[in-house]
């Protein structure tokens, strides 16, 4: 699994401001969440993989009607906020916003992958994003897109976000 060293570099990137806060007027700053509340149906279950120690796109979803569950680990994993055992289930959707990013190595990120793939129901689809910054590895948007290719078999499509910082979603394919 994932050294404690490679937990805590990835916890430490968990924040509720930046990027994961909430606008005064209650509308979420963060890209995948937006995505998911404009593009996703309520009914769907999704999992918000690496959702931090606040869970704070968890809760605006909920907030929004959407049947989330917010999953993290290590010192984020909350008690009552979090489901501890979430990646047993499968998904309808899974987001991840800025989580791939804060990956401290290639097996750790593909180890990610793996979860993210074996809690995704065939035919489900997969948003995630890739900030330019922080990135913990030296790894390019292009070689990212061409490992979620690989991995997931499906189609994949830029949603939105810059060619240094896309928003992409993954449609797993119903036979792997």
């Amino acid at each position: 699994m994932f050294t404690m060293e490679e937990i805590k570099i990835a916890n430490a990137t968990s924040r509720s401001n930046g990027a994961s806060a909430k606008n005064k007027d209650g509308s979420i700053r963060a890209i995948v969440p937006r995505y998911v509340a404009e593009h996703i149906n309520k009914e769907d279950s999704i999992l918000d993989f690496g959702a931090g120690k606040d869970a704070v796109h968890t809760k605006w979803l909920r907030e929004q009607g959407f049947n989330a569950v917010a999953y993290d680990f290590g010192d984020n994993l909350i008690d009552g906020l979090h489901d501890e055992d979430a990646l047993c289930k499968q998904y309808k959707v899974i987001m991840c916003s800025n989580v791939l990013n804060v990956q401290s190595s290639l097996k750790m990120l593909l180890e990610t992958l793996n979860q993210i793939h074996n809690s995704l129901e065939p035919g489900g689809e997969f948003m995630c994003n890739y900030p330019a910054s922080p990135r913990k590895m030296v790894l390019t948007a292009n070689d990212l897109s061409k490992i979620l290719q690989s991995m997931f078999k499906g189609r994949i499509e830029r949603a939105g976000g810059t060619a240094s910082a896309p928003l992409w979603k993954i449609k797993k394919a119903y036979v792997n």
